[in-house]
Formats: C-alpha cells, sequence, structure tokens
C-alpha cells in the first residue's frame, strides 16, 4: 500500500476530480460515511455517547459536518465547535454545513464564547472528534485552535482525529507546536506517511484506512516510492519451496560473526538463518571460539578461522574466506564480530572482493565508516543494517539529526551508494537504490533487546539464499522479524522477551503466513 505526503495526496483527489469526473461534493460525502462506519466498528455503543466535534474551514472540517449529520441521524448527541465564523466556511465544506443547520445539529461558533464553556464540553463529553485541519497543517498551530487542542489533550477523553491529528506535520511525522493525541485516527483513501513514523504515531494511535471511492489507478501510482508493508506483499516475495527439494535447493549462508564475549550475536544470527528456511548454514569464528560453538550450535556448520590476539578475526583469515565463500549464495558479516583494528580490515577487504549477495550489519558498518569509498567499489548487491547510532556513525552526523530525517536519510544513501538500506528501529524503514522506500508498521518495545538485529540478519541472508532478491528479502525479513517478535511477546510480555525469544518464534511467523 502507498503512504503519501499531504502534497501526493492533493493531487491524487485533484485527478479523481479533474481527471475522473468524482466531485468534491462527492469524495467529501463518501468520507463522512466511512469515517461514521469506522466509527460504529470502534465503539459499538455510539449511539449512546455525547460527541463534540471540532471542525476548521477547510475540507476537514467539511468531514467532519457530514459525520455530524450522520451521528445526529444515528441518535447520538452531537455538539459541533466551528473553529471559523460560519459565512467563513466556503465551497464543500459550506455547503454541508448548511445541511446540518438546517436538520438542527448543534453548532456553536467558538470564538463567539468563553474558552472555559469549551473546557466544560469537553469535560462533559464521551468522544472527541477532531476536524480542525487534517493534512492542512501550516507552521505551527496557534490561538484558539492551541488551546483547545491543550484542553483536549488534558481531558483524559476518547479522542478521533480525521485524516490527520491536528498540528502534526503530515509528511515527516514531527510535532513541533500543540498537536492532538488521539486514539484512533481514521485516515482517507492512503495513510500518510506522518502517521507512520514517530513521534507522530504516538499521535496518531491506532491508524485506520477507508476508502471513499478514489479509483485504484490513482491510489496505485508507481511513481509514489513510499509505502507500507503488508501481509498480502509479504507473502508474495517469499520464496517457492518444491516438495522434491533437497537441502542444496535452498542455498547457502555463510555468516562470519563473532568475537570473545560476543558469541551470542554469531549464534543468533546463524541460527535465525537456519530456521528460516535455507539449505546449509556455516558460521565462520575466530579459531579459539569455535569450540564453545560446536557445543553451542547443532544444525550449523563452524569454520574455526584464524583470529588476533584479542580473540576477533583476523586478516590471516582472508585467504581462506575468498576461497570458501564461492560456495555459498550469501555473506552475513558483522553480528558481534568487533572493532578490532585489524578485523575492521579485514571486514573492507572481504566486502570489496566479494563477488556474492552481502548483508552487512552491526559492527561491519562501523569498519564501513571508516572508509565509505569500499561501499562504491564494490561490485555485488548489497543490504546494510544500521540501527540508529550505527547510521549516525556511518555518515557521520548526529542521532538527532538521524531521528529527525530517518525516511530521508535511509533513502539518500540507499540511492547514492547503490544498495539496500534497512534502518532500524521503531517504524523500520528499507530503501533501494531506485528510491523506492517500504515502511514497516510494528509496534513492540520488547523488540528493543540486545540480539535482536543479529535475529533480522540471519533471517535475510536465510531469504536471499533461497532466491529472493536482496530488496526483497530486506522488506520479506523485516516484516517476518517484527511478526516473530509480535508471537515472542503473546507469550512472554514486552517487558521480559529478549532476542531469542523472538528466534524460537521464527517458524511460527512463517507458518502463519503460509
Amino acid at each position: 500500500m502507498k503512504v503519501v505526503t499531504s502534497r501526493q495526496m492533493r493531487e491524487i483527489d485533484r485527478k479523481a476530480i479533474e481527471e475522473n469526473n468524482i466531485s468534491g461534493f462527492t469524495l467529501m460525502e463518501n468520507a463522512g460515511l466511512r469515517i461514521f462506519q469506522s466509527l460504529k466498528n470502534i465503539y459499538p455503543d455510539l449511539r449512546l455517547k455525547k460527541i463534540i466535534i471540532f471542525s476548521g474551514s477547510g475540507n476537514n472540517g467539511g468531514d467532519g459536518f457530514v459525520v455530524s449529520r450522520h451521528l445526529h441521524d444515528y441518535g447520538a448527541k452531537v455538539k459541533v465547535f466551528l473553529l471559523a465564523p460560519f459565512n467563513k466556511f466556503k465551497g464543500e465544506a459550506g455547503e454541508k454545513l448548511n445541511i446540518i443547520n438546517k436538520m438542527g445539529v448543534e453548532l456553536t461558533e467558538a470564538d463567539a464564547i468563553k474558552l472555559e464553556e469549551i473546557k466544560e464540553a469537553i469535560q462533559n463529553s464521551d468522544l472527541i472528534i477532531d476536524a480542525m485541519l487534517g493534512t492542512g497543517l501550516q507552521g505551527i498551530v496557534t490561538g484558539l485552535k492551541a488551546k483547545i487542542i491543550d484542553l483536549v489533550n488534558t481531558a483524559g477523553k476518547e479522542v478521533v482525529a480525521i485524516d490527520v491529528p491536528s498540528g502534526l506535520n503530515t509528511d515527516s511525522g514531527k510535532i513541533e507546536g500543540p498537536c492532538i493525541k488521539a486514539n484512533h485516527t481514521i485516515t482517507l483513501a492512503l495513510p500518510k506517511i506522518g502517521l507512520l513514523l514517530f513521534p507522530g504515531a504516538s499521535h496518531a494511535g491506532k491508524v485506520t484506512v477507508e476508502d471513499i471511492g478514489i479509483p485504484a489507478h490513482l491510489l496505485k501510482n508507481i511513481k509514489i516510492k513510499t509505502n507500507i508493508i503488508t501481509e498480502e506483499i509479504v507473502k508474495s516475495l517469499l520464496p517457492f519451496r518444491a516438495t522434491y527439494s533437497h537441502k542444496g535447493s535452498f542455498g547457502k549462508v555463510l555468516i562470519l560473526a563473532g568475537s570473545v564475549g560476543m558469541t551470542g550475536a554469531a549464534y543468533l544470527a546463524s541460527e535465525a538463518a537456519m530456521r528460516s528456511g535455507t539449505g546449509i548454514v556455516t558460521l565462520g569464528i575466530p579459531r579459539s571460539l569455535n569450540q564453545i560453538m560446536e557445543v553451542k550450535l547443532t544444525e550449523v556448520m563452524t569454520l574455526p578461522l584464524a583470529e588476533t590476539e584479542k580473540q576477533s578475526l583476523g586478516e590471516e583469515a582472508e585467504g581462506t574466506i575468498s576461497k570458501l565463500i564461492k560456495n555459498y549464495s550469501v555473506l552475513g558479516i558483522g553480528p558481534g564480530i568487533s572493532r578490532q583494528t585489524e578485523t575492521k580490515r579485514l571486514i573492507r577487504k572481504i566486502i570489496e572482493k566479494a563477488h556474492i549477495s552481502l548483508v552487512v550489519d552491526a559492527d561491519a558498518i562501523y569498519a564501513l565508516s571508516e572508509d565509505l569509498s569500499v561501499l562504491k567499489k564494490t561490485k555485488t548487491p548489497l543490504v546494510i543494517t544500521p540501527h540508529t547510532g550505527e547510521i549516525a556513525k556511518l555518515i557521520n552526523k548526529s542521532i538527532d539529526f538521524i531521528l529527525n530525517n530517518r525516511l530521508d536519510v535511509t533513502r539518500e544513501i540507499a540511492q547514492k551508494y547503490g544498495i539496500v538500506v534497512v534502518l532500524k528501529g521503531a517504524r523500520t524503514i528499507i530503501a533501494n537504490k531506485e528510491g523506492e522506500v517500504y515502511i514497516n508498521a510494528g509496534d513492540n518495545s520488547g523488540m528493543a533487546t540486545g540480539g535482536s538485529g543479529d535475529v533480522l540478519t540471519g533471517i535475510i541472508c536465510s531469504l536471499i539464499a533461497q532466491g529472493t532478491d536482496n530488496f526483497s528479502a530486506a522488506i520479506a525479513g523485516v516484516y517476518i522479524h517484527s511478526l516473530a517478535g509480535n508471537l515472542a511477546r503473546d507469550i512472554k510480555g514486552e517487558r521480559g522477551m529478549i532476542a531469542g525469544d523472538i528466534l524460537s518464534q521464527i517458524p511460527q511467523a512463517f507458518l502463519n503466513l503460509e
């Protein structure tokens, strides 16, 4: 499903009206009806509620007027506060306002009464509907709207936003002033970027997308480069498994990982690759750590390699790795591999010379940050899977800069270096060299645990080994990783789950999809 900016949504609306002969009046009517139906699904006792709608003078307010009409007909007690004088409502919104006025819906011009009266009405309500701004935010909300937002946010009432919570930057998810904090957001036609990225996502609550009758070809426009990952997409990306297959049919994964004190990362990545359906997994490990990994791993094979004095992979291992690598489908490198100087030199040499697909994670990303030219030199398909701190180090920017520009940073790095970038975190973002971006909408604080990223690396490696292209493997891998995390949460809870719990649920995650 495509995810849009406010400008893209306006263009879709324009084409629906001008090129497909669907009137703005009809679109607003459809929007109000679908929002009302969605409200009935969310609140089975909707008819019994006292409802306030705050409506601005634009189309968002017009949607609110249609909703109020349906609520009024349904028998709910509804009151509409106008955020502009009655005679300032024009176009479709003005027409809808005239209709509800004639019907006898209770209307009040908010600036004609004392703020204390608005506060009292809010306190006496059961449900508040925000139809003030939607995607029409210009700068920071000020004046009466800002005061109303503060009153709503401190009232402790159920709040539903229409399209986008008022005050939220639709295009970035940034919140730079007063912003409605909704329990639910009912967004129209397509999700908006600001609803998916934090901090905006924390103000949107549960997001529902409602069809308002815009032709499908406009909603699937390939020129829109941002998408949300859905179950249907992931199902279509999973590699086929023929019944007559053998272990060689599903590829071979080589993982270079681990150092003293960090053998767990190597275990998690290699075991995750095995659990994700590949036929053969080999773990390259510093020679002195091989014995413990032989005990810890059963199905995964181990490969003892030359090491440094600090028990991390040494440059002397390059020859062995170079000879073996041609026998594998994909190389995963980085989990727990250490930041020893010699090890980082080895990592850069391997990435530059490799002729098979690469998945680069963790300490290997730090090695790249010291010489980004390696990304230009490598000729093989490459995926990097940084978290916020790693990508900040990679491009020499602050963590705050990354947090405030996650989507743009991910897309820019992918395009600049011709690679697939997986920026991990709350709402993981995946981008490719064409600038196509996918956002994973999972919410699970239990995923924020040491080793979680190592599990993801293994899943992506496994999907590539089974024949999935790098970008598709990253998209599907992120979703499956998130799904496994949700399954683990159902058993352990977010506070108590660890990376091993995510690993244990990978088979069930695949089973749920298949």
